[in-house]
């Protein structure tokens, strides 16, 4: 149903410049045009206020002319502006000021879309698309009734847009009211799917005191099924403005019961479960808002009657995009076990909305007047696409990159804060005069700086690699040795020359630790002397949250320090042998030398 609104970002689609509500009621008669003289409605004296006959029109039965005229400006939820080119429709109008009703004939025009509403489209349909494959691959992968009901919800509630769709389906009627009926079935079970993900997440279970309302899940989708069925009653010459905007009302009230749910619930799951949580309760508190008022933008006139406006097509079309971080950040909760802070992509993602519109609306605007500057500056064609267009894309995207680092920087002082304590603590470690003082302000460091579970040092000892204390997370009954065949998954890293995440499975032994203290990621110590050689195992920070790329990377460049210290103690330790053992052959030579005679 989406893919199709792909025609629209390269090609047009008509419009008759006519939008109604769900009781007959115009509410434009110029959009999507920009002035009334390019509208066949303005032309054809229709003004807003005026009223569609709906009883007169009704489609009782469905293969009448009027009922084809009928839905083509109703679209079953009066949000269908688009219809095929040139098609004509003849509609029965009752003016606003009480005149007699009149019949007008109307006949659709190519309406082009502005760039940003074609930009805008495009990314609707590519994220609808993709989070349709998220939660399909959900359902494929790990099935269960936990991401069936996340499937449920996204196959319907997505960013896709579907005026093509409704625009080829308006030639047949029969064929287009039996998809409002499914799309009320459709409706009903995406809702009834986004409460049973909540009631189940994260381990597919729903506790004994949240039994009641799974049960009750079933009758929510029926209801908001027969809802939705009964606003596209207006085809059978029924208002029902007032019911479409009950629906959109019950939704909100579902999203509210839904994060009702999630933050229960929440509270009485471990740390690092409630830190899945945090990010399924932040998906839905960004996408579900956003969808419900773009649907209540596009589909109804409440805002309209109660604010005096209506949004842009691009705005509009915008408010579907953030759906897609629920599907985003449920199936990333889905997917890992351990999470790290959901902050951390909510900052990313908002310093990049923020910063690509600041940047990129006075482009757009500039881009506008790039005749007039062209005038102004007499130069060959040539050179602005070979040479004026690639400097400032290179300046823009420089500023664009300096821009988010500097944001960065003020928004993620702890990061810095603790890239500066391991800095330090290299210093430490640079005049450590053993390896085991090495072994244990690296283990120290890295848990007390980041806040981490556990941390254990394994060392190489000939051919196995040695842990020779007990620190946070790791008793005196616990692994002493890795060896390089069994335990070859967690001593991959130093075949890989970075670190890498571990999962449950990796560390399954009883003899590691478990649950919040288990490893989640192995860092190298890499060296050219075996004896310099180490693997470093953390755990998840005392939050639950995971290790996230900057703090591997940051982890990884403290590793190169310790190898240094390693490398020098190992050295020192090597040239004192060496001189011990010189020591001992003069001795040894000494001793043995014969005594000269006496003369």
């Amino acid at each position: 149903m989406i893919v199709p609104g792909l025609q629209r970002v390269i090609d047009s689609m008509g419009s008759f410049g006519l939008s109604v509500d769900n009781d007959g009621i115009v509410t434009s008669a110029v959009a999507p045009f920009q002035s009334a003289a390019d509208s066949p409605a303005a032309a054809a004296g229709i003004v807003p206020g005026d009223r569609i006959d709906l009883k007169a029109m009704r489609c009782t039965p469905l293969d009448t002319p009027q009922c084809a005229s009928l839905v083509a400006v109703l679209g079953g939820l009066g949000e269908t502006q688009s219809v095929v080119l040139h098609r004509q429709v003849t509609l029965t109008i009752q003016p606003s000021f009480g005149a007699p009703s009149k019949t007008v004939e109307l006949q659709s025009v190519p309406a082009p879309l502005k760039p940003a509403e074609r930009a805008v489209l495009f990314a609707d349909t590519v994220v609808g698309v993709v989070v349709i494959i998220i939660a399909f691959w959900l359902v494929w992968t790990r099935p269960s009734w936990m991401t069936w009901g996340l499937f449920l919800y996204v196959i319907w509630m997505n960013p896709g847009q579907t005026f093509t769709y409704y625009a080829l389906l308006q030639r047949w009627p029969l064929a287009l009211l039996a998809q409002e009926f499914v799309e009320s079935l459709a409706q009903g079970a995406a809702f009834a799917g986004l409460v049973i993900f909540a009631l189940r997440f994260p381990n597919d279970r729903t506790e004994p005191r949240w039994r009641k309302v799974q049960w009750a899940v079933p009758l929510l989708g029926v209801a908001m099924a027969v809802l939705t069925l009964l606003c596209f009653a207006n085809v059978f010459g029924f208002r029902t403005e007032r019911i479409t905007e009950a629906s959109f009302l019950a939704g909100y009230a579902i999203d509210a019961v839904v994060l009702l749910i999630l933050l229960d619930r929440r509270r009485s799951l471990p740390l690092q479960e409630q830190q899945r949580m945090s990010w399924v309760i932040w998906g839905c508190a960004i996408g579900l808002p956003a969808y419900i008022l773009a649907e209540l933008f596009q589909s109804s006139d409440l805002i309209l009657r109660l604010f005096g406006f209506t949004p842009s097509p691009a705005f509009i079309g915008l408010l579907y995009l953030p759906n897609g971080v629920l599907a985003y950040f449920a199936s990333q909760a889905v997917w890992q076990r351990r999470v790290v802070s959901v902050s951390i992509p909510l900052r990313h993602g908002t310093t990049l909305v923020a910063l690509t519109l600041l940047i990129g609306v006075p482009i757009f605007q500039l881009e506008q007047k790039v005749d007039i500057v062209k005038d102004a500056i007499p130069l060959p064609a040539w050179i602005w696409p070979l040479l004026v267009a690639p400097v400032v894309l290179l300046l823009v995207n420089r500023l664009h990159e300096s821009a988010v680092e500097l944001v960065d920087r003020v928004f993620n002082r702890r990061f810095h804060s603790a890239k500066r304590q391991l800095k330090d603590a290299c210093s430490a470690i640079a005049k450590a005069e053993s390896l085991a003082e090495i072994d244990r302000l690296v283990v120290e460091c890295t848990v007390s700086t980041l806040c981490l579970s556990s941390g254990a040092v394994f060392r190489s000892e000939g051919s196995v690699f040695r842990r020779e204390q007990d620190t946070k997370g790791w008793n005196d009954s616990m692994m002493k040795e890795l060896q390089p065949k069994s335990d070859a998954i967690v001593l991959r890293s130093l075949e890989l020359g970075a670190p890498v995440r571990l999962n449950h499975e990796d560390c399954d032994s009883l003899r590691f630790p478990t649950g919040m203290e288990a490893p989640c990621l192995s860092v190298p110590v890499r060296s050219g002397i075996p004896e310099a050689t180490a693997v470093v195992l953390l755990g998840p920070h005392d939050t639950g949250n995971d290790i996230d790329a900057d703090e591997r990377e940051m982890l990884d460049q403290f590793a190169e320090r310790a190898a240094a210290a390693y490398e020098r103690v190992v050295t020192s330790l090597l040239q004192q042998e060496v001189a011990h053992l010189k020591s001992q052959l003069a001795a040894l030579q000494h001793r043995d030398r014969p005594t000269p005679a006496n003369p």
